[in-house]
Order: C-alpha cells, then structure tokens, then sequence
C-alpha cells in the first residue's frame, strides 16, 4: 500500500526561523483576509482573485495529518500553523482548525499557530491551555483601523487582535506577534508597544516580494546616494 503523502514539511529560510526550524503543515488552500501584500498566491501559482475567493481544506487533511503524527512521534518543537493560510480565517471549517489541532496534541506535540483571526481563535484556548508548549500568534501589520481595513480588508481589526494575545496571555498560554511586513515603520511600532503588555515575543519581518516594496527601497538607495554626494 502506497504511503500516505505527508502534510508536514520543514520550512526553510525566513520560514524555517519562525517555524524554530521544526515542521509545518498547511491545512488549507486559499484565504479570504484579502491582504494586498499577501506573497502567498505567487509562490502557490495562484491568481489573487482565486487564492482570496474561498477556503478549502487541503485533500485528505485529516489522514494524512494523524498519519504524519505516527510517523514522526513526539517532536521537541511545536508545529507551526501555518504559512500559506489561516487557521481562523472566518471561511475556514474551524472545526476542523481543531481537529487538527487536537490529533497533534493527542501525538504528545504542540502547536504554533499565526493568525489574523482575532476573536476566531480564543474558541480553541482550553486545548492551548492543556500543553504549555502551546503558542498563538498573531500577525499585527497596523495600529490604524483604517488602514488596516484598506490593506487587510477582511482580516480581524488589529484591536481585536490585541484582545486574542491578551485573553491568551490571561490563560497563561504562550503568546507571540509576528510585525510583518513592515510597511509604514510608525505603524509597526506603534502597534508594538500597544500589544507589548500581551506578547512574550515578537518577530519582524521586512516587505518583499512585492514590486511596491522593491520600489521603495530603490528610492530610499537613490536618496541616500543623492546625499551623500553633497556631504
């Protein structure tokens, strides 16, 4: 009998570094946050329209997940959920973001998880709370409404955001933010030191991937050259 194709994987580069170089599974193809600066649709092949129009779960989800579990045993890093979507976006099936969720735990491992979710996630807090290994993260961009509304449109507002890292940090599981991409650097931190009081850590990550943010740093090196000729 043919072997179950795995769902775990192990991210390398920038990746791996949030992952802590452990393993990764993706549960789901597409997301309907609507991010403009999202790089996933790229590095799947996938149109924006397409990859933003919907949610499904990945083929055989499920299985290939508890198979993976069997496989590898117990792991020393938590597996990061996930990269290229969202556990708790609103069109995600979120009983099976806790399924998933829970086959990892039932293996003796723990899970990392990011997400924009807000409110979403804090359904699934009493598994997180049962493994002290557990982390939830949460992926803060803007502390403006408004901006983030333009740029994230369907994404929790950062408000709510904030409020999941701090219910979590309330329930003593491990609480982390990830500052990508930076964009408009007063935003990311401000919206740091707003989240401070909630966030065991935090990751930067710069913007890239995007033509926007290669043209801003070819501008940004043009002045700077520009004045040092007159220095």
């Amino acid at each position: 009998m043919a072997q179950e194709r795995s769902l775990l994987y192990t991210p390398s580069g920038r990746a791996g570094e949030y992952a802590n170089h452990g393993y990764a599974a993706n549960l789901y193809r597409g997301c309907t946050h609507g991010c403009q600066y999202c790089y996933v649709p790229a590095s799947t092949r996938m149109s924006r329209e397409d990859f933003h129009s919907g949610v499904v779960p990945v083929k055989d989800m499920i299985k290939r997940l508890t198979a993976d579990m069997k496989r590898v045993g117990k792991l020393d890093e938590p597996i990061f959920l996930c990269f290229t979507c969202d556990p708790y976006c609103i069109d995600a099936p979120r009983e099976m973001t806790r399924a998933a969720i829970e086959i990892i735990m039932e293996a003796g491992n723990a899970v990392n998880i990011l997400t924009k979710g807000g409110d979403l996630a804090i359904a699934d807090f009493d598994l997180l709370r049962k493994n002290p290994k557990n982390k939830i993260g949460a992926t803060l961009t803007f502390s403006n409404e408004a901006l983030s509304k333009e740029w994230e449109p369907l994404a929790a507002s950062p408000l709510h955001r904030v409020y999941m890292l701090a219910m979590a940090k309330d329930k003593g599981i491990q609480t982390w933010a990830s500052i990508e991409p930076v964009i408009f650097p007063s935003q990311s931190l401000q919206i740091m030191e707003e989240a401070l009081p909630h966030v065991d850590e935090f990751k930067i990550g710069i913007w890239n991937h995007d033509y926007r943010a290669i043209n801003r740093e070819r501008v940004r090196k043009y002045r700077a050259r520009k004045m040092m000729a007159h220095v």
